[in-house]
């Protein structure tokens, strides 16, 4: 009987292993754009640029950099100088500007930076 029994579990095994490689490498936007929204609460670009991914029904998280301490050192860290800055999957995108949204958006998103080493933001010139 473990002859029977070993074989099956083996098979069973390495289907779970083939799903767990998937669904690690699984492309990140699947699960759609990953957007940081660093703002103040002052600005009315940081509200356009509220609306705009409200109106498109795409989901952020919002840092407000007056408010928040550690939101402003990343600010910093992504080169932001003046808000809104716009985070699209691993992307900047400073100011309000409908077209570089959709740019961000439409570009596949940057591959993770290694643990060791600081993450890597593409600024638009």
């Amino acid at each position: 009987m473990p002859r029977i029994v070993f074989p099956a579990l083996g098979r069973f095994a390495a289907a779970c292993l083939v799903l767990a490689v998937l669904a690690a490498t699984a492309p990140a936007r699947a699960a759609g754009p990953t957007v940081e929204l660093y703002v103040t609460s002052w600005c009315p670009y940081c509200t356009k640029a509220k609306a705009y991914f409200d109106g498109k029904g795409i989901p952020y998280t919002m840092y407000d950099i007056d408010k928040d301490a550690t939101a402003n050192m990343r600010f910093k860290r992504y080169g932001g100088r003046g808000v809104p800055l716009v985070m699209i999957n691993g992307r900047a995108v400073s100011g309000y500007s409908v077209a570089e949204f959709e740019k961000a958006l439409a570009a596949p998103p940057l591959a993770p930076a290694p643990a060791s080493s600081h993450p890597k933001i593409a600024v638009p010139q």
